[in-house]
């Protein structure tokens, strides 16, 4: 009877034991979303990692939107890739940040992949560059650079950019509060939009 039960058993282990430590990478992912669950106060942002106006956003309003908004849970903020067909690097810089989102690491690599487009001013930005910004913020090198050179999440991708499409955008970056596009010219004006929708 011992011998039976440990026959039966044996199968149950090793199954167990040759997959417990696999990291499971998900290649069927949707688009990056933080903050509450369900809010009243939606934002949906399309940007471009490559794009001046979006690296601009981020250093003037981005930090503060993810600090005082999106970990306090007071709204939901949905990101999505709108790069634009002018910037060389962008469409790369995309497929880099929706890798790092599958590894939970999209907000981290993202701060880092507008900083090197900060820096690099319009230049050009290699694949190498960007898996040494993953390998920074946690990311296996090896599996990254899989990704990119597999294009593991074109799909994603492209999906993100027919969302654009659909709305008629023409630039980035676009945020939309609640489904409706926002058209601000300042920080304070952008802020004063949220709290005004919290208010409601």
């Amino acid at each position: 009877m011992k011998k039976i039960f440990l026959l039966v058993l044996l199968p149950i282990l090793l199954i167990s034991c040759g997959t417990e430590n696999i990291p499971q990478v998900s290649k069927n992912i949707e688009s990056a979303v933080f903050g509450a669950p369900s809010s009243k106060v939606e934002l949906t942002v399309f940007a471009d990692y490559e794009c001046p106006a979006c690296i601009y956003f981020e250093k003037t309003i981005g930090k503060d939107l993810y600090e005082n908004y999106v970990k306090t849970s007071k709204i939901t903020v949905t990101y999505k890739n709108f790069p634009l067909l002018q910037h060389k690097n962008a469409e790369h810089d995309a497929l880099s940040g929706l890798y790092a989102l599958s590894q939970g690491k999209y907000w981290e690599f993202s701060l880092e992949m507008y900083a090197l487009e900060d820096q690099k001013k319009g230049d050009i930005v290699t694949d190498s560059e960007r898996v040494a910004l993953g390998k920074k913020v946690g990311l296996d090198p090896i599996e990254m650079q899989k990704s990119l050179d597999e294009g593991w999440y074109k799909k994603q991708l492209a999906k993100e950019k027919q969302e654009g499409e659909a709305k008629g955008l023409e630039g980035t970056p676009s945020v939309y509060l609640n489904g409706t596009i926002m058209k601000f010219k300042s920080k304070e004006e952008f802020f004063g939009m949220i709290d005004a929708a919290l208010k409601l």
